[in-house]
């Protein structure tokens, strides 16, 4: 037994867990009969919301409060909520001011907040969409990109949270949002898979002396299984493709974010930040902001993830350190 929930054919798994969020962290409401957790009122010139399945917590809802999101929409396990859902947490708000979505770049959360876009954009809403993609592993059939939203999120929900409350304008939200996202590099390994409710074995297999290269929060398959040697190798391995594929220089600021997928130890996420930073700065790279700890996970999955943000502009630091009352950031 690895976990409390024991039937997660519960249909209300989801709207327990949302009730049991808001009692511990009093500034965050749930919405009556929609899975949907918003912020107190305030008077940003836009509204942030972003959303996505269950079972990565304390993704969405853990990032909403002031210097963060106003809400976060929930869907079930591994699956984005519905446009309906997205539609009637949007009208909570009303439509005085415009709504920006900050989605993840999964066909089914794109097409889900298309829709409810499209629909909202018929009641007379202003509605703009952000695509997080700064998944930097590959398909395992095809070795194309895949280019998928994963940790680096949470710097966008962070970062524009804090613009938010300065008074962005939704323009200037837009372009920090697209020159940030092109700055974020994501690489993620795994230990086990994830589990998959309803189902009785991980969503993909591992040997006790196996990991997996590229996996995805849903549980998808990696693009490469090998022995595992040690953290030192791992590090070294994850870093260098990193340094490689986001086009860093010597002398460059950046902001690292070492994720917990679900089950590590923190003394292990620890262990591995050190080495990672160690070996970001022999590359001549300057970490002004270290985040470790469990920010955007996948049920039960055993893995981390490390996310490259380079500092383009140094008020990005700002703004990441920028006050927040979102429980997950701290």
């Amino acid at each position: 037994m690895r976990n409390l929930i024991d039937d997660h054919e519960d249909r209300l798994v989801v709207s327990k867990m949302l009730k049991g969020a808001v009692m511990a962290h009093p500034n965050l409401k749930k919405l009556d009969h929609i899975n949907s957790v918003v912020s107190s009122p305030n008077d940003r010139q836009v509204i942030l919301i972003s959303g996505g399945g269950s079972g990565h917590e304390p993704l969405d809802l853990g990032y909403v409060g002031a210097g963060a999101l106003d809400a976060a929409i929930v869907g079930d396990i591994f699956i984005p909520p519905s446009a309906e859902q997205i539609v009637q947490t949007v009208q909570y708000f009303g439509n005085k001011r415009p709504i920006l979505f900050i989605v993840k770049n999964f066909a089914a959360d794109r097409n889900n907040f298309l829709k409810a876009s499209e629909v909202l954009r018929e009641q007379g809403y202003v509605v703009e969409i952000l695509i997080v993609d700064d998944d930097r592993s590959v398909d395992p059939e095809t070795k194309e990109p895949r280019r998928r939203g994963v940790a680096g999120t949470i710097f966008i929900h962070k970062l524009l949270g804090a613009a938010a409350d300065k008074d962005y304008s939704m323009a200037q939200l837009l372009e920090l949002g697209k020159k940030a996202i092109a700055n974020l590099s994501t690489l993620g390994v795994a230990l086990s898979g994830a589990e998959i409710p309803n189902r009785q074995l991980e969503s993909f297999q591992l040997n006790s002396d196996e990991i997996a290269y590229g996996i995805g929060i849903h549980g998808e398959k990696g693009y490469r299984t090998e022995k595992y040697q040690s953290f030192e190798r791992l590090s070294r391995e994850l870093v260098n493709k990193l340094y490689a594929v986001s086009g860093s220089e010597s002398g460059t600021s950046i902001a690292i974010l070492v994720n917990g997928l679900g089950t590590l130890p923190l003394m292990d996420q620890f262990v591995f930040t050190r080495s990672v930073v160690n070996l970001f700065e022999l590359k001549g790279l300057h970490p002004e902001l270290v985040k470790t700890g469990n920010y955007l996970t996948s049920y039960n999955m055993t893995g981390i993830s490390i996310t490259l943000f380079k500092i383009e502009d140094p008020n990005w630091i700002k703004l990441l350190n920028y006050d927040t009352t979102a429980f997950a950031w701290q």
